[in-house]
């Protein structure tokens, strides 16, 4: 059966507003997965996620590499193809956010895997969020500086990097404890390789009226551009630590991330078991 794909239509009726993140749509008011044409598999994979974690999705096919190629021409924007497509969709999902005065949305790659108590490390999160904040980043490939534990982590593995048996125990050990540590918010610095994040309602109008604008004179791509708005003080921004939701691909010497209890592998499709895996790709030299 195909997807059944959402449509943004001129009219639609205002949803009520959502907080509790146990429920459907994880404490948002929307959550949107953005898909690729191209890439059938990632999708049909998130579909099962939200089955069986009874997620509420709405499912937005990214913008042709054809159209971005028109868009380019037409408004001489200055990123590549496969960019502009990535910025169109996601300037799109901004579009309907003003027009239809959504709160809020998650917003979220459908390549990705995600824990199976998402819901329970979502409220954990958005309890201790303060308020106000523009964006809240729950996927991300890589670690940041002012990641709670995150330094002393990363000493502790360069320290430890030996064969000595006792060694290699401490290792494991706190391999573990680093994994399930508690789910924490912190103000983001840099985020870097975003597979999902939280936008709110303000943000959106922001960057509505103004990622087109920006992308005729800036060359970079969707993911440094939220990340530089959160690093220059622009935006109110924080991250989840752990990351609930990691990137996943079936390609060969792929660096998947780390996941606790991955959804994908209970339900068998995905082979390998994210739990032996670095928690960020930059790690994963360390991590062995």
């Amino acid at each position: 059966m195909p997807p059944q794909i959402y449509r943004f239509q001129p009219n639609e009726p205002q949803p009520r507003i959502y907080s509790d993140a146990m429920n459907s749509t994880l404490g948002f008011q929307r959550v949107y997965v953005v898909y690729s044409a191209s890439d059938p598999s990632s999708l049909e994979n998130f579909k099962s996620i939200a089955v069986l974690l009874d997620i509420d999705a709405r499912y937005i096919e990214q913008t042709s590499i054809e159209r971005a190629n028109t868009l380019q021409r037409q408004h001489a924007y200055l990123a590549n193809p496969v960019e502009i497509a990535e910025l169109d969709t996601h300037a799109r999902i901004y579009a309907h956010m003003a027009r239809h005065d959504i709160q809020s949305a998650l917003i979220i790659q459908s390549s990705v895997d995600m824990e199976l108590d998402i819901k329970l490390r979502m409220a954990s999160a958005l309890g201790d969020i303060p308020d106000p904040y523009d964006m809240l980043f729950v996927g991300r490939h890589y670690a940041e500086p002012t990641e709670p534990q995150v330094q002393e982590m990363m000493t502790f593995l360069r320290q430890t990097n030996s064969s000595d048996p006792s060694a290699q125990m401490q290792r494991v050990w706190a391999k573990r404890e680093f994994a399930s540590r508690k789910t924490r918010v912190y103000l983001s610095s840099f985020p870097s390789g975003i597979s999902a994040y939280a936008i709110g309602r303000q943000m959106a109008r922001r960057l509505h009226h103004r990622l087109r604008v920006r992308m005729t004179f800036d060359k970079h791509d969707l993911d440094f551009i939220l990340a530089d708005v959160a690093m220059v003080g622009l935006s109110i921004a924080y991250s989840m630590s752990p990351s609930p939701i990691a990137a996943y691909t079936t390609r060969h010497g792929s660096d998947n991330q780390l996941l606790t209890h991955s959804a994908l592998h209970v339900m068998s499709l995905r082979q390998d078991d994210p739990a032996m895996l670095s928690p960020y790709k930059d790690w994963a030299s360390m991590w062995t």
